[in-house]
């Protein structure tokens, strides 16, 4: 089946964007420095910039269901299936490294997605993630809207000539069909209407997926809860007491001693080590972003988040192979 997907002008008020707005705003609630020169009109005018294309790829991928069409993916517990987030950015290295996606779906069926983020200072060091199940005719329904906006093949051109500075790439991975493919577009629906095909197609596919109950159905869902981390990925940085000494003293920092039977010592995660939940929950779950980990003689900030599927320490795999 071929879609023709036709230009979309901006509409002043569209419903349904709740989810991809919601998204945006968490990651700019999370650092205000995210992006310099945007504010939340331009994000929220971004939102509203696809929704008729994603109505179109909605109906695209009700049409391949009701053809009978399979499409093939991996269904293991650490497999991964979709991946939409940000990367890249006005941020700082120990916050790209915990940057969670709007949207994750595993290959044994749960949809995993940013959550609320507290206003509360210090906030918690873990970041918040939520989790639900999805079965496979939602996994199914969402693989579809990929077909449909040409995303299981390998990337085009997602290059647009902008005057927006400073902002992160959009990035959406897909496993299936024996292949991952990786689409990766700068300041993605963060300026004017996009006006080349291909970031047409992927803006409209992140705008649907936005709205998961609408792209998946909501029957397709179960009930959203918070994620239980089995693992967790760690970068530590070592700082000294100077440094302690620079943050407001109204809420001073908090020196918390490294587990000893933690298995991975923090000499050994400057890059990125992974440690098991159960090893370290007794420290990170109270721990603010004013808690500091103390092993011998050194102190160390601890950047810290859920490991995912399809997270690793390791470089990452090279895409579309």
């Amino acid at each position: 089946m071929v879609c023709t997907l036709p230009a979309v002008s901006r509409p002043e008020k569209v419903a349904g964007t709740t989810g991809i707005v919601r998204d945006v705003e968490t990651t700019m609630r999370a650092n205000p420095h995210f992006i310099r020169h945007l504010n939340r009109r331009t994000f929220l005018s971004a939102a509203l910039a696809t929704p008729a294309l994603a109505a179109i790829l909605a109906s695209c991928g009700k049409d391949n269901k009701a053809a009978g069409n399979s499409i093939e993916h991996a269904t293991g517990h650490e497999d991964l299936v979709l991946r939409v987030g940000f990367e890249g950015g006005f941020t700082a290295p120990q916050f790209q490294f915990v940057r969670v996606p709007t949207l994750l779906i595993s290959g044994d069926g749960r949809a995993i997605a940013a959550g609320a983020q507290t206003a509360q200072y210090p906030g918690p060091l873990l970041p918040t993630l939520t989790e639900r199940s999805i079965n496979e005719a939602g996994i199914q329904k969402v693989l579809e809207l990929a077909e449909a906006a040409k995303l299981l093949q390998p990337p085009p051109d997602y290059s647009a000539d902008m005057m927006v500075a400073d902002a992160p790439d959009t990035v959406v991975i897909l496993a299936a069909n024996g292949q991952t493919y990786e689409h990766r577009a700068y300041a993605l629906a963060m300026g004017a209407p996009e006006t080349t095909p291909a970031r047409k197609a992927l803006a409209g596919f992140v705008a649907a997926i936005g709205d998961l109950s609408a792209a998946a159905g909501a029957a397709n869902l179960g009930a959203e809860k918070m994620l239980v981390a089995e693992s967790y990925r760690i970068r530590a940085t070592i700082v000294t007491d100077a440094d302690l000494a620079n943050y407001d003293q109204t809420v001073p920092p908090v020196k918390v001693a490294w587990p000893a039977d933690a298995g991975i010592s923090l000499a050994s995660a400057a890059t990125c080590a992974i440690v098991s939940a159960s090893k370290v929950d007794a420290v990170f779950k109270p721990a603010t972003q004013l808690t500091f980990f103390t092993e011998g003689n050194a102190i160390y900030q601890v950047a810290t988040v859920a490991k995912l599927p399809g997270d690793s320490c390791a470089p990452a795999p090279t895409a579309n192979s």
